[in-house]
Parts: C-alpha cells; structure tokens; sequence
C-alpha cells in the first residue's frame, strides 16, 4: 500500500517586501504631512499678515534722504510717484521687489542697493543717489543734472556747480530723472566732471572754459 505523499508547505514571501512597503508609505505620509504644515503656513500668513503687528507705515522707512530734501519729504514723493499704499504688510512675499520698483521710479536715486525687512516693524532701504555736477540757468533759478546729463528735482542744490552758459530753454514737459531734452547739456556734464570749471560754453571750436581761477581754456570735445 502506498504513502500518501505529504504536502509540500508554501514557499515564504520574498524578503524585504514588507520594510520596501513600510518605507513607502512613511514617505508618503511625511510628504502628505509638509503638504499639509505648508499649506497650513499659507493660510496663517494670509491670515496674519493684514494684523497692525505685522504692518508698518510707508513714512517710518529707514532710509537717507537725497541732498535738499528731508526723509518724511522724500518717502512721500516715493509713495506718490509709485501710487503705494500708506502702510507695508511684512508678510508680503513681493515687498522687496515692490519697494525696490518704488524707489528705483525716483528721480533722485539711481540704483536701489538693498531692501532689509525685520519683523515686526523694521523695513530699511539703502540707495545710491545721482551726483548734482552741472547747472544749467532756467527762469530766474538753476536746475542741476548728473553725470548723464539726467535732468534732478528742482531741490538739487546748484551752488558751487559747473555753470553751462547758452544752453536752449528746458521745456515746461521736461521731467525730472529723465535726460535733459537738449544735446548740448548731456554732451556738457562728462565736461563739467572732468575739468570743474568754473563756466562752460559750447563755441564751433570746442568747449569754452572759465576756471575758477580765471584761466581760460578750449576743450575740442
């Protein structure tokens, strides 16, 4: 008589299947959890942010104001010309840029260096101003360009300045931060900063200098 054969026991699971499934799915839920700890974080932002702690005014900025001018009178001519709101949520992730694109619209500033925001109510902007080199009479005053011959606010100081003589009238639609209209007073004030003289003139043979001295000298530029 034959043996029942006896049946052969199931082969185990493959190794590793079940720590490979652990992992998985401990990656899946602390990717769920930092989905879910930052879309949380958004929504306390979006909460926070409007709260007065959080704000700031756009008058209490930390800045230097340009030369002629006060701070209070500049920071008002910034929210003006960039049409700002009177306060600053320091939550906003586009303040820095936004600051930067206001004060960068100023006549008076030619390069936005850094914007520092500190919560709870630190916002400070540091600037580098356009340098007044030349003036140029207009009316019964003087307005004042850089370098560039980039026509400044009419609160540039002109004294002690190059002063070009015969130069065309300003338009009365010239704007400030914007080169002056006419070609002769651009051409002028790489002059005026080389030499520092005292006047100049542009004449068919070059540029005609007074020094502070007295001398006279004709520059072919």
């Amino acid at each position: 008589m034959k043996r029942a054969k006896k049946a052969r026991p199931a082969p185990p699971p493959p190794r590793g299947g079940r720590p490979v499934l652990t992992v998985v799915l401990t990656l899946g839920f602390a990717a769920a959890l930092l989905f879910g700890l930052s879309l949380l974080g958004d929504q306390a932002k979006r909460r926070i942010g409007p709260r007065d702690r959080y704000s700031v005014a756009f008058a209490d900025i930390r800045c230097d104001p340009p030369p002629g001018t006060d701070r209070e009178t500049f920071l008002t001519e910034v929210r003006y010309t960039a049409a700002a709101g009177s306060t600053l949520q320091l939550l906003d992730p586009q303040l820095k840029p936004r600051l930067t694109g206001a004060f960068a619209a100023h006549p008076w500033v030619l390069r936005v260096d850094s914007v520092t925001i500190e919560p709870p109510d630190v916002v400070a902007v540091a600037l580098t101003f356009r340098k007044p080199v030349l003036c140029v009479p207009h009316a019964a005053t003087k307005r004042a360009v850089d370098a560039k011959g980039v026509l400044l606010p009419a609160t540039a100081p002109t004294d002690g300045l190059p002063e070009l003589l015969g130069a065309p009238a300003l338009p009365s639609n010239a704007l400030a931060g914007h080169l002056w209209p006419a070609e002769v007073v651009v051409r002028a004030a790489p002059v005026a900063v080389e030499y520092k003289p005292k006047t100049l003139e542009r004449t068919p043979q070059g540029w005609q200098l007074i020094m502070p001295d007295g001398r006279k000298l004709l520059v072919a530029k």
